[in-house]
């Protein structure tokens, strides 16, 4: 950071928390390491993201369920299909959500 440089105090300024500004000249996302999230907010928001995730597989598998039992048709064949690969996207998302969920519990 050079001295030489003018800026005005006003850009100076930033909001470190709620009631706490700090002058510096630099971002703080350059003075201050990290992503600027509570460990615990992130794992609350993980855990909500994972069960709202889950009971959409939940929906999924009862559509899929009631599309099994009403094959009667190519049209009904294909919907089965498209239900089967987005259930596997999302088990797929539900298993990242878990990896990242044991990051932050390790952190």
């Amino acid at each position: 950071m050079e001295r030489d440089e003018k800026v005005p105090q006003y850009k100076t300024i930033k909001r470190l928390q709620k009631s706490y500004l700090v002058r510096c000249n630099e971002s703080l996302s350059n003075i201050i390491p990290g992503s600027g999230v509570k460990p615990a907010s992130a794992i609350r928001r993980t855990e909500q993201q994972i069960k709202e995730e889950r009971k959409r597989l939940g929906k999924l598998n009862q559509e899929e369920l009631m599309a099994q039992m009403d094959v009667t048709s190519q049209k009904k064949v294909k919907n089965a299909q498209e239900l089967t690969a987005k259930k596997n996207e999302l088990i797929e998302h539900i298993k990242e959500l878990e990896k990242k969920l044991l990051q932050y519990e390790l952190l």
